[in-house]
């Protein structure tokens, strides 16, 4: 008796935890859970419904957008009100006719070949921008079908993996696929948006740069254009579907056993490092367009293959006895017989650029008349930087510290990375040579680390927001105007003790990006363009431009008059991201139809070196990584063997740039495809920048520091 009671409970506690495969989830909870994120789906699809229609200029608009448009929205809406109210009794109904676990295994197994079309058609949409001739069938056929087989592979290995794990962490099959469905379109989607934000695509180390893009992000406008919301309402349909229709479940016994888990973990974890491992290597990434790479190679393949650019690289044929062999071989370049500055200004002025210098700007007004006008005691030309759009402190490292960018994982910000105490450049060479040393930012002294980051470069004091003072804090827009921070820089110097000599380093906030007519705060733009186009955002960067330049000829004009000899540099940190229209006309085509050298010149912002005493005037053309050495052997100071080496360099190769490096005839060379001559000069410049980047170990310090002179 008591063996037949023991076996009746071995089958009841069976058949409880074997539930059938397709068997619907029961109970309270069960249904609640289902309706709080039938209530999640509604509000989503609302929210994106509200921001095309706000998007496409209103309800009035919206309506004018075509037939075939609406159609495509009315249909997913339709798809979208059937789920909601009719999800589960349809699923029912099929899980009654006997297929519904063929259904729901397809349905599983699609799941990643759908998203994997979702996310290539927002990345082709990403590079198109414009679609306004483009049909969405063409669309999709060049985001989906027009995809090398291999790059097909390599992006669906990744696809199915994170299905997997996600699966396995969850349990839950059809909560892990709509985890699955949200996560891919955020994950595009940040893409999307930091080049609709900032005209660069989105890297993967561009993550460590969230905390400052969050703190600026009120100046942009999300906008949902009438093909992305599209493609979004359907995945939001797709998610839905998920919801009600797959009941695949993970069997009971299986969720309980710990180790069966954690063997299906290790298992997958070493099937997908091997997998990862040839994608990561398979593909290659263009960083000077890489959202060609993301349509061409596929998202998320080109996307995990920047993991192998993270760390940065030894360069070939180092070590420590290299490095010193190199400094030995540096000759001396520094200027004799000129003027030592009192006073030293460097400022970088936010998005500063000289369009007019590229091209014709369809304009009654000049933009930079005062820049352009200047011919005597100045030193002037295009500065090649290495960021677009954002970025800012991968321009300020270069100048500060004639590190290059070209030998740092693409994407990544030195100052939130790389950076140590202390860090040779600029700011230390001439603490030593007796200035103080200020740096000045009006706006918050966490955005890009810059208050760690200073202190490790050996600044005296730092000047933000958080310790303005009484001074003026004028506005224009939303950001500190250019001629309230000059009046900051002048009150610098008038407060200096007598005989103190003062290096002051700024960096201006007024030009930031987020141009749109909800920025403005009660500020006119005063620059109107004449194109067949209209170009508000172009309008009301250059009339910011404008402003920069009159603030400019302020600053000059007081320090024109000052006794003390006082040197002045300002340089812009990138091209502002405006509407793509107006770069293509000064440019002569769209930015990812040009060369490897036509590329480069959206790299190119202005520079000044101006002095209140004679001094020779010279235009040339520069990569910021010179820029520091440049001006330090201009003021007489003392310099580096890593001076020396950068100005040896700067005379044969006066411009390092994106993936690519410029002679002084004007011949660009691929990084892929550099002359010998040039090889050999590029690795001893990485052999010296690793040395003193990477190598705090074996750091040789004479090589980047001065050592402080006695007062």
């Amino acid at each position: 008796m008591q063996n037949n009671t023991n076996i009746q409970e071995n089958n009841n506690h069976k058949q409880l935890h074997e539930a059938p495969v397709s068997q619907k989830p029961t109970g309270r909870g069960g249904t609640l859970c289902r309706q709080l994120l039938s209530v999640f789906h509604l509000l989503l699809f609302l929210a994106i419904s509200g921001l095309i229609v706000y998007t496409e200029g209103g309800p009035s608009a919206f309506l004018s957008l075509g037939k075939r448009k609406l159609v495509m929205v009315a249909l997913a809406g339709v798809i979208f009100f059937i789920l909601l109210t009719a999800g589960d009794r349809l699923s029912t109904f099929l899980h009654r006719t006997g297929i519904c676990r063929w259904l729901e295994l397809l349905l599983l197994l699609g799941t990643p070949l759908a998203m994997f079309a979702v996310v290539q058609i927002i990345v082709q949409l990403t590079e198109l921008r414009s679609t306004a001739s483009t049909s969405y069938l063409r669309i999709i056929k060049y985001a989906v079908f027009d995809m090398p087989v291999g790059d097909f592979l390599r992006n669906l290995v990744i696809y199915y993996f994170i299905l997997v794990l996600l699966i396995l962490l969850i349990r839950k099959i059809n909560i892990a696929c709509m985890v699955y469905c949200l996560l891919m379109v955020l994950l595009v989607l940040v893409n999307y948006y930091v080049t609709e934000f900032r005209g660069q695509a989105f890297l993967l180390l561009d993550a460590m740069g969230m905390s400052t893009a969050a703190d600026v992000a009120g100046n942009y406008r999300l906008d949902i254009p009438i093909y992305l919301g599209i493609t979004l309402l359907f995945t939001v349909d797709f998610s839905m579907l998920q919801l009600h229709f797959q009941r695949l479940r993970i069997p009971h016994r299986l969720q309980k056993k710990s180790l069966h888990i954690l063997s299906q973990l290790v298992v997958l974890a070493v099937f997908a490092l091997g997998s990862l491992y040839a994608v990561v290597n398979a593909a290659n990434v263009s960083f000077w367009n890489t959202n060609r790479s993301y349509r061409d190679n596929g998202y998320l393949c080109a996307l995990v293959s920047q993991v192998r650019y993270i760390h940065p690289e030894k360069p070939a044929g180092y070590s420590v006895g290299k490095v010193q062999e190199i400094g030995e071989q540096v000759s001396d370049s520094t200027q004799s017989n000129v003027t030592v500055p009192q006073n030293i200004i460097m400022i970088m002025n936010e998005s500063l650029t000289d369009f007019e210098s590229i091209g014709q700007v369809k304009t009654d007004s000049e933009i930079l008349p005062f820049l352009h006008s200047l011919n005597r005691n100045v030193k002037k030309g295009q500065l090649h930087v290495p960021t677009f759009g954002g970025g800012t402190a991968r321009t300020e490292y270069e100048a500060l510290t004639g590190n290059s960018m070209y030998f740092l994982p693409a994407g990544s910000v030195p100052y939130q990375l790389f950076v140590h105490d202390p860090e040779s450049g600029m700011a230390q060479i001439l603490k030593a040579q007796g200035y103080t040393t200020i740096a000045v930012h009006p706006n918050n002294a966490s955005n890009w680390n810059r208050a760690n980051v200073y202190a490790d470069m050996d600044f005296d004091q730092f000047i933000s927001t958080e310790n303005w003072g009484n001074d003026s804090f004028d506005k224009i827009r939303n950001f500190a105007s250019d001629e309230t921070t000059y009046d900051k820089l002048i009150k610098l110097f008038e407060r200096k003790q007598s005989g103190e000599k003062l290096f002051t380093f700024c960096v201006t906030m007024q030009n930031h990006g987020g141009y749109g007519t909800e920025t403005l705060n009660g500020y006119q733009p005063d620059v109107k363009l004449h194109y067949n186009r209209e170009y508000p955002l172009a309008e009301t960067y250059l009339s910011l431009a404008r402003e920069s330049d009159r603030a400019f000829q302020k600053l000059l004009s007081y320090f024109e008059k000052v006794d003390e000899p006082t040197m002045i540099i300002m340089f812009g940190d990138h091209w502002p991201k405006i509407e793509n229209g107006f770069t293509a006309s000064v440019l002569g085509k769209k930015r990812s139809e040009l060369s490897l050298d036509g590329t480069q010149k959206t790299y190119t912002t202005p520079y000044v070196i101006w002095t209140n005493y004679p001094s020779e005037t010279v235009e040339q053309d520069m990569s910021s990584n010179y820029l520091g050495s440049y001006v330090l052997s201009l003021a007489g100071a003392t310099l580096t063997p890593y001076n020396h080496f950068l100005l040896d360099l700067k005379d044969k190769l006066p411009i390092i740039g994106i993936g690519a490096v410029c002679d002084t005839d004007g011949t660009w060379y691929s990084q892929n495809n550099l002359p010998e001559k040039f090889q050999k000069l590029v690795n001893e410049y990485h052999i010296l920048e690793y040395n003193n980047q990477f190598d705090q170990k074996h750091k040789i310090t004479e090589y980047f520091s001065i050592e402080k002179r006695p007062q």
